[in-house]
């Protein structure tokens, strides 16, 4: 029987969602792959539980949690053995609100959403694990910049040699994991994210 398309019947909140707790439901590496999994295509709860390899009953109750926070819909249901299957995709506008998202070329928000998911996973996964604070010298940053043409085009340069560098530096800590036995592999994610933004009205 094919899916019929029907109104989301899960009670919403009103009003935008605030950052806070938008940030508390991605602080979930299992919330994030669903999220991942819903702003490529719909989905039911069962689909997501075999495709992610995770209890149905686990992915059901962060199922809930993504409607209850406004960052997923119920827009599909269908009758399946005498149970009916619900199906979900994300909310228009999960990660951004702005109208100049949707001028921009769909190819490069669909890079930029895929780097966001990855960095937001990593995180969580770090953070659920216990480990991205346990290291001395790790980075974690958001630093608003204020610049003229030149300094613009200066940082992205450094931020180009920087890059560069790292990969440099990967691929001799590679030559150098290869001729020590037994030596540790510390894995590790670097990002990187710099652009303009709308000025501050109240600066």
């Amino acid at each position: 029987m094919p899916r019929r398309r029907k109104r989301a019947r899960i009670r919403r909140q009103s009003g935008p969602v605030p950052q806070e707790r938008i940030l508390k439901a991605l602080s979930h590496h299992a919330r994030i792959k669903i999220l991942s999994v819903l702003t490529e295509r719909t989905a039911s709860p069962k689909e997501l539980s075999e495709e992610l390899e995770m209890p149905l009953g686990n992915v059901s109750y962060h199922v809930r949690v993504l409607v209850e926070l406004n960052l997923i819909d119920l827009v599909e249901e269908e009758r399946i053995k005498g149970s009916i299957a619900h199906f979900y995709t994300v909310t228009d506008g999960t990660f951004t609100d702005n109208p100049a998202w949707q001028s921009i070329c769909p190819k490069f928000r669909t890079a930029v959403l895929s780097q966001i998911r990855e960095v937001m996973s990593d995180s969580a996964c770090s953070l659920g694990a216990g480990v991205i604070d346990q290291r001395e010298g790790r980075h974690l940053s958001r630093t608003p910049l204020l610049l003229d043409e030149n300094g613009w085009k200066r940082v992205s340069e450094i931020l180009r040699e920087a890059a560069q560098k790292v990969v440099e530096e990967e691929t001799a800590a590679a030559e150098r994991l290869s001729g020590v036995s037994g030596a540790r592999k510390i894995h590790a994610v670097l990002g990187m994210f710099y652009f303009e933004v709308l000025p501050d009205p109240h600066k």
